[in-house]
């Protein structure tokens, strides 16, 4: 185990940054005394905030673009949610269908990925948080080394949440890897709970409430705030850890977001996912995508993995007949006699809005499925996602359109959630019938009692957040999983065995404190 130790602990310092130099060979070469480590890398306010982009660069996979990205995020996120289905392309890769079918391993070669970049970033992270924090006053400002140091606390926080939601059980990584500390235990989640909540905590002390043109999609106070409330939100309904307070303390986060006073919900709903309209006054916290190439990681390629064939994508994903039905459930009741605006917003489906004034990607829906699919009836009952679509599928390749993993919307209902659920239930009301009203034309709820605003809440989130990779997890919190599987279809299924993630064989093989 002693070798198994030192090989993982050299591929660990190759990570440390993509332009810093291995230093554990010095008993072979000489090493040139200008020449860069991780040691002598950290020199000034440049250098920190190079360190700072390598922690960014672990966001959502983005990093290993096929396995990570692209695809890996995606399937092992999205196919596990009763309201999706595998799109044409699906049935082509076994490693896709194991995890739609509920029969993959701990050896399946996402569920590595996942765990392996977002522990790179909490690595990148801790680097910036332990060596601008060494940095002088003559190396960088007090302000920027502040900020950079509560970005990089709120990056720390955010790889453990996000691997705390896919696993059951993590390892706490909050100091510099070393031969010491190279093999740790599992920890147990309300331990995690604890790092992630003082992290939060701390970030939203250091960082500013706004951001500047030139900092535009970092980590501000209200996606401090923003992600403490959802932390709360779940560990309220993880069974392992929550508490009589975990409401009120969401209630609080959350509220400290709307009292800041900088977001408002974006009238035209779907601006938010077309890159029409990025970084807006609903963006909390959105994941940037410039490059317009293959040479670069600041790019992506979603779009072809989510479009369907009818409308030039690979056609990766497709909801279910029950996600339809499940957001047409109120009826044509919106202000202009149609379905709630959030459904056309995100899906695509034949009706005879998208039938009319070529609103589907310049056609209409029968012109496109009798091209695709030799008949304008062949997929009468199919449903296509919209979300995260540029207006124009065709022949756009790498692009540059951005996704938002933090909405205001998202802050609202979470805060709605938590009133409700602390005896608020009136301001819970007026909240959603905000959301409603702006996002999707919708009239004011009926709801007057406690588990009728719960029933609501679960409806307006199916509304505003499908494909945006929260109903899985909101199933979970909310105890549901097994009845929305059940009823789905989805029988390969049970949450004793399929609500997390296990820890990767890899990690197992080569971690002696793991069973």
């Amino acid at each position: 185990m002693k070798t198994m130790k030192n090989i993982k602990l050299l591929i660990m310092s190759l990570f440390v940054l993509a332009f810093a130099g291995c230093d554990d060979d010095e008993f072979l070469t000489q090493k040139s005394p200008d020449e860069l480590d991780s040691t002598s890398f950290w020199r000034n306010a440049t250098d920190a905030n190079a360190g700072l982009t390598a922690a960014y660069s672990m966001l959502e996979s983005r990093s290993e673009f096929w396995d990570g990205w692209q695809e890996g995020r995606p399937i092992t996120e999205w196919y596990r949610s009763d309201h999706m289905l595998p799109g044409v392309d699906g049935s082509n890769y076994s490693h896709w269908m194991s995890i739609f079918n509920f029969t993959y391993t701990n050896g399946h070669t996402f569920v590595n990925l996942l765990w392996r970049t977002n522990y790179k970033g909490l690595n990148y992270a801790n680097q910036v948080i332990s060596k601008v924090g060494d940095m002088t006053e003559e190396q960088i400002s007090a302000e920027e080394k502040r900020q950079i140091i509560g970005e990089a606390t709120f990056l720390r926080a955010y790889y453990h949440f996000k691997l705390l939601t896919v696993y059951e059980q993590i390892i706490i990584r909050t100091d510099l890897i070393t031969e010491e500390t190279l093999e740790l235990p599992l920890s147990a989640r309300s331990d995690v709970y604890a790092v992630i909540i003082a992290d939060l905590i701390q970030a939203a002390e250091m960082l500013p409430t706004s951001n500047t043109s030139v900092n535009i999609g970092r980590a501000n106070k209200g996606a401090a705030l923003a992600y403490l409330g959802k932390v709360y939100m779940h560990k309220a309904g993880d069974a392992s850890s929550s508490d009589s307070e975990d409401f009120k303390n969401a209630k609080d986060a959350l509220g400290k977001v709307v009292n800041l006073g900088v977001y408002s919900l974006e009238a035209d709903f779907v601006s938010n996912f077309n890159g029409e309209n990025e970084n807006n006054s609903e963006s909390v916290f959105e994941m940037q995508f410039k490059a317009k190439d293959d040479s670069s990681n600041n790019r992506t390629w979603l779009h072809a993995f989510i479009a369907d064939p009818s409308v030039g994508g690979w056609g990766g994903i497709e909801g279910t007949p029950g996600l339809l039905t499940s957001m047409k459930s109120e009826g044509k009741i919106a202000t202009d006699k149609m379905y709630d605006a959030r459904l056309y917003g995100s899906l695509y489906f034949k009706d005879e809005y998208f039938n009319t004034g070529e609103r589907m990607q310049g056609y209409n829906w029968d012109q496109l499925m009798e091209w695709a699919y030799d008949s304008p009836d062949a997929k009468d009952d199919a449903v296509y996602f919209r979300k995260f679509l540029p207006n124009y599928v065709w022949n756009t390749g790498y692009n540059g359109l951005n996704v938002v993993l933090m909405r205001y919307a998202d802050v609202l209902l979470m805060y709605a959630e938590a009133l409700n659920e602390t005896g608020d239930a009136a301001q819970a009301i007026a909240i959603i019938n905000d959301v409603r009203a702006i996002h999707g034309n919708m009239p004011e709820i009926t709801a007057t009692s406690k588990e009728d605003v719960k029933t609501q809440l679960i409806h307006e989130r199916t509304m505003e957040f499908t494909l945006e990779t929260s109903r899985f997890y909101d199933l979970r919190r909310w105890g549901m999983l097994d009845a929305a599987m059940q009823a789905a279809g989805r029988t390969g299924f049970s949450a004793a065995n399929h609500a997390y993630y296990p820890v990767p064989l890899s990690e197992i093989n080569s971690n002696s404190k793991i069973d």
